[in-house]
């Protein structure tokens, strides 16, 4: 019996033993008088030994001595016939109740070895929706800031959009986010109509003619498809009239820039039917119809993304009834568009965001 103390290259000339009169060899734990944990190994003589099996020759590793065979081991017979797959190890320590870790741990820890992080996502098949929505909780984020935060807003808008309007803001949002339209706005799931950008001219322009253009060009997916309108105004324009009296006792009229929002986007859809028709064909570099891929404009839905409710709030901080009343009768009664104010988007993105990261399988695409 030995305690092994180093662990060196031999010189000896050795070769290999006789399959046949292999041994048996049994692995345990042993503490040392200072607590350490050794390793110890002990063989018993080969099975044709007509003597009682009893232990022949025993060896005793510490973790040291232990880390080197290791690494003997695996220079000898390469990591893949000892099935290791061998990964950079990170420790990260969550909370008792173990809903996240230390952002700023994670960082530290992604800094010290990305090339980990990039192993582990790689090889995780749900790696990509992990990312996705991260990003779509890190833009509802941003959605409920430009919303709530009016200097935010404003300095967006000064940094990107110096000689253009506040609408210019969302629209930039919307078109880097097009999924908030397609969870939001309908019961159905709606599609951006272009991969390539929301804002579409659905009525050419003439000679005899204005050309007309829409926010947002959408459509439903199923196996057919219909086309969906969309006209983005601002979060601060007004739902109803800004008068301190009432157009009538108890009924409040609706707002320029909402009524005006209505007429616009109902020519808008109108000259679109009239120019291409109850259905539009996808058509291939060469001009030629695509079978099967069709868009049709049967009483195309159309919607007015406008204002906030909470413009609906009286002085004292409560919801004026009145108004609230005027409001939703004036939308309800319309045929089309549907009116969605923007915290009513917003609210539908979070809710979606939360039900995905909480399992519930609320589709966030």
């Amino acid at each position: 019996m030995a305690r092994v103390l180093r662990l060196t290259p031999g010189q000896q000339r050795i070769e290999a033993h006789d399959v046949d009169k292999g041994v048996d060899c049994e692995h345990k734990t042993v503490t040392d008088d200072d607590g350490s944990v050794l390793l110890h190994l002990s063989t018993f003589g080969s099975r044709d030994r007509e003597s009682p099996r009893k232990s022949s020759q025993s060896l005793q590793f510490d973790s040291g001595i232990a880390a080197e065979l290791v690494d003997v081991l695996r220079a000898t017979f390469g990591d893949d016939a000892l099935h290791l797959n061998l990964q950079p190890r990170l420790d990260v320590a969550f909370p008792a109740d173990g809903t996240t870790a230390d952002i700023g741990s994670l960082i530290q820890i992604y800094r010290s070895n990305p090339e980990a992080f990039r192993a582990l996502i790689s090889n995780d098949d749900a790696a990509s929706d992990v990312v996705a929505l991260a990003n779509r909780r890190k833009q509802v984020e941003d959605f409920r800031r430009l919303l709530k935060d009016d200097d935010y807003f404003d300095s967006v808008r000064k940094k990107n959009f110096p000689n253009r309007g506040s609408e210019a803001v969302w629209q930039d949002f919307f078109e880097r986010n097009p999924w908030i339209f397609g969870v939001s706005l309908s019961g159905q799931l709606l599609t951006s109509w272009s991969p390539d950008k929301l804002e579409q001219v659905v009525a050419g322009h003439s000679i005899a003619s204005v050309g007309k253009r829409t926010d947002a060009l959408l459509q439903t997916s199923g196996l057919i498809q219909s086309m969906v309108f969309a006209e983005i105004k601002t979060h601060r324009k007004e739902l109803l009239e800004p008068v301190r009296e009432p157009y009538r006792s108890g009924c409040w009229a609706p707002s320029f820039e909402l009524s005006g929002g209505v007429v616009q986007i109902q020519g808008t859809v109108h000259r679109a039917v009239t120019q291409i028709g109850e259905r539009l064909n996808d058509t291939a570099p060469d001009g030629s119809d695509i079978p099967g891929k069709s868009t049709y404009l049967l009483r195309p839905r159309s919607y007015l993304v406008i204002g906030n409710l909470a413009s609906l709030f009286g002085e004292g901080g409560g919801e004026h009834q009145d108004k609230v009343r005027s409001f939703e009768l004036y939308r309800r009664e319309l045929v089309q568009p549907e009116i969605v104010t923007f915290d009513e988007l917003l609210a539908r993105a979070e809710w979606t965001i939360e039900s995905a990261s909480n399992g519930s399988g609320a589709d966030s695409r």
